[in-house]
């Protein structure tokens, strides 16, 4: 599904996070903001992907007229790694060019999106989780909320990095929707007040650690650029990590999909579309009438020998049982 064109070097670090059960397990996430360098790059690695693939299992279809919102969009076909002073300079490019928000308007009263999507895109996520010890089941395996996704245990993930139009108020939302998440949790296990604020005290810190929300970006036609500085990534990327690299629609507005609340309680997603079965102006279209598990991965890096189509149609229509997402480990790549 794709090759590799240029591989750094190799270290790992060690960082546990092993129970997708556990009532921290969700704890996996924050911002941190970094500028990005004016010093020339040296080349870490790039992984090419095939154009034209940007339809999940095969039969994903984009919203009706979402913001312009069309095939090409969303559909990856590179995604490469740069050293900088002091950081780590990403690099994802599109099909398409990347749709600017300036310009556009994003409710009846005339309000602009760019004051709302201030990176300069407002169509997509892209989300990185990162494999920095390759032990199978250290680390997270959950995604994002509203993915529909579990990744691997032998890519469980020490760090995420999630590229989105809005990333403060992802930030915000997340430790929101976390902290819901691990009172019932909490609540469940039969954890007493003191427990659970004293759990509540210490999500902050740890979402910090794990997760990293782009805040400073470059869009340069069809790529968009940012930078991970070194003490989040405890140094380089490097190409004997394991990567999970897909895209998704950006809902800028935040919206809920009705069909997704008929008959069960919706999937709190964080600014990401969701599909659904038919086709809408705010999610993407589903294959079949009573498929609720469709994940709204558009776009996904796949090993060699493994489909992106058969991946992310192996789940359960109930929503019991997500997709499971592989790393990508660039050095292994030819």
């Amino acid at each position: 599904m794709f090759r590799r064109d240029e591989a750094g070097g190799a270290n790992r670090s060690s960082a546990a996070w092993r129970s997708s059960a556990a009532p921290l397990a969700l704890v996996s996430l924050l911002l941190t903001a970094a500028a990005l360098p004016a010093a020339a790059a040296e080349a870490l690695f790039r992984i090419s992907d095939p154009r034209g693939d940007d339809r999940g299992d095969g039969t994903l279809r984009y919203p009706l007229n979402y913001y312009d919102l069309r095939p090409g969009d969303l559909d990856l076909v590179a995604f490469e790694a740069r050293k900088a002073r002091g950081a780590t300079e990403f690099e994802i490019t599109f099909a398409a060019p990347v749709k600017s928000p300036e310009g556009r308007t994003i409710d009846v009263g005339g309000g602009q999106m760019q004051e709302v999507a201030r990176e300069g895109f407002y169509a997509l996520n892209v989300d990185i989780y990162i494999d920095t010890d390759r032990q199978d089941g250290s680390g997270g395996v959950r995604t994002l909320p509203g993915r529909k996704a579990t990744i691997a245990a032998s890519a469980a993930w020490e760090r995420a990095i999630v590229l989105t139009p809005r990333p403060f108020d992802a930030r915000s939302s997340l430790r929101r929707i976390l902290l819901k998440n691990l009172r019932q949790e909490l609540a469940a296990a039969g954890s007493s007040a003191a427990d659970a604020d004293r759990l509540r005290e210490s999500a902050p810190d740890e979402l910090e650690r794990r997760v990293h929300f782009p805040s400073r970006v470059r869009v340069v036609g069809s790529r968009i650029r940012f930078s991970v500085p070194d003490e989040f990534l405890g140094g380089p990327a490097r190409a004997d990590w394991s990567y999970v690299v897909f895209s998704s629609g950006a809902d800028i507005d935040q919206r809920f999909s009705l069909p997704e609340l008929v008959g069960g309680t919706a999937d709190e997603g964080l600014f990401i579309l969701p599909a659904a079965p038919g086709g809408a102006a705010d999610r993407f279209g589903g294959r079949r009438d009573d498929d609720r598990g469709q994940p709204p991965i558009v776009d996904l890096l796949v090993p060699a020998g493994q489909s992106q189509e058969r991946l992310l149609s192996d789940y359960a229509v109930d929503g019991s049982r997500p997709v499971v997402l592989p790393g990508v480990v660039p050095a292994e790549v030819k």
